[in-house]
Order: structure tokens, then C-alpha cells, then sequence
């Protein structure tokens, strides 16, 4: 009797429990509809941050580089979070050399850039140009504009013809910059220190335009700008 209870307790715990096939596939089923779009959003999540990560790398270098002490102002690849801060990432090239260059000389004054430009060679300048040259502009989708104070801002845009110097979309070229997205802040800072002259600009352009602006006017253009 012993022998028979030990046998027949070993045979059921070796038992299996077979799950039909319909019910396996209807659990899989399930899942696929419950789960699956996450997970394909997670990959397709972690091919855009590779993909970001592989340009990076080309426009920039292996890290350490330069590049990386801008971050903290400027954002990841240029794009700022802040509106305080300029937008790097798309400015053209000629651009960006003439502003390390007057921040280097003095024409620029600013306590965070001018002694890190004056502490960087001249091959570091250089490669920080033509890195924040190459990176993607982003939308600045951190500033909430107000619609009548954009479309005011719109009607100056035009009105100062803009499009002459910065370009059609505001893009930038050649030694104008980008302003498209730029940060409201920013923006306001600039033009308001164009119309008191505490910024200088070569061609005289910049201070004649700002300085017909009303601080209502300088208000209403950056939220325009900022919000392209």
C-alpha cells in the first residue's frame, strides 16, 4: 500500500496542464491589442533617440567636445528649453562666427559667453559654429503665444520687411540669424537692447528698426517669432 500512495503522489506531480491552442492564441490576441501599441511606440521611441544620437555624433565629434558646455543654456543640440536663452540649432554659419567673434572682441558683452569664448582656441570656436550649424531646429513648443498679440506681431513683421534680412520663413542667412522659434524672452531682451543701444550692430539696421518700436510692438513681434 506505501508503494502505490508514493507512486501515484510522484505521477501527479509530473502532470502538465495542457492549455488548448484556440485559448493560447486568444490570450496572445489579447495582449498584442492591450500592450501593443506601447511597446510599438517604446520602439519607435528608441529608434528616434539612436537616430538622434548617430547625427550628434556626426555633426559633433566623439564626446568630450566643446559643444558640451553649451547645454546648460542652449539645450541638447541647440534647441533651448528656456526662453531666456537662444536657439543655436540651424543657425547659419556666418552667424554664429560673427557673434563668438564680437563676444571674443568685445562688441558682445554677455558674463556667461564672453569668458567662455575667450577661453576657447580658436579650433573650438570653429567646431562649436559649425556643429550648432548642422543641428535640426526645433519647434518651440515651451511658449504659449497669445493669437492677437501674433497676429499684431505678424503685421510688424511684414511691416518692417523682416523677410529682407532673416529671410521668407524667417529661416536666417548668411550673417542674419534664424528667429523662427526663438525664445519670447530672448527676443525681448535683444530687441529691447537694440532700441536703447546697448547692442551694436555693424549695418545700423537693427537699431534704426528697434528703435521705431514701441515696448508693446517689441512684445508683440516676439511672440510672433517665437511661436513660428
Amino acid at each position: 500500500m506505501t508503494t502505490n500512495t508514493t507512486t501515484k503522489a510522484r505521477g501527479r506531480g509530473k502532470r502538465m496542464v495542457i492549455v488548448p491552442g484556440g485559448l493560447l492564441l486568444a490570450v496572445v490576441v489579447i495582449a498584442a491589442i492591450v500592450y501593443g501599441p506601447g511597446l510599438y511606440r517604446l520602439l519607435q521611441l528608441g529608434k528616434q533617440v539612436d537616430q538622434i544620437s548617430q547625427d550628434d555624433t556626426r555633426a559633433g565629434g566623439p564626446w568630450p567636445r566643446p559643444s558640451g558646455t553649451c547645454i546648460g543654456c542652449h539645450g541638447y543640440g541647440g534647441n533651448a528649453g528656456s526662453q531666456v536663452y537662444p536657439h543655436l540649432a540651424g543657425q547659419p554659419e556666418p552667424y554664429l562666427k560673427k557673434q563668438l567673434v564680437a563676444f571674443v572682441s568685445g562688441e558682445r558683452s554677455d558674463p556667461n559667453m564672453t569668458p567662455m569664448a575667450l577661453s576657447m582656441s580658436q579650433r573650438e570656436l570653429d567646431g562649436l559654429v559649425a556643429y550648432f550649424s548642422k543641428m535640426a531646429p526645433l519647434p518651440n513648443t515651451t511658449f504659449h503665444a497669445d493669437a492677437a498679440r501674433v497676429a499684431r506681431g505678424e503685421a510688424l513683421v511684414k511691416a518692417s520687411n523682416c523677410a529682407v534680412c532673416h529671410g521668407q520663413k524667417l529661416e536666417g542667412k548668411d550673417v542674419y540669424p534664424r528667429l523662427a522659434g526663438q525664445g519670447h524672452d530672448y527676443l525681448v531682451d535683444q530687441l529691447t537692447r537694440f532700441k536703447s543701444g546697448a547692442r551694436r550692430d555693424a549695418t545700423g539696421a537693427m537699431p534704426a528698426v528697434a528703435g521705431a518700436l514701441s515696448q508693446r510692438d517689441i512684445e508683440d513681434l516676439a511672440q510672433y517669432i517665437a511661436s513660428r
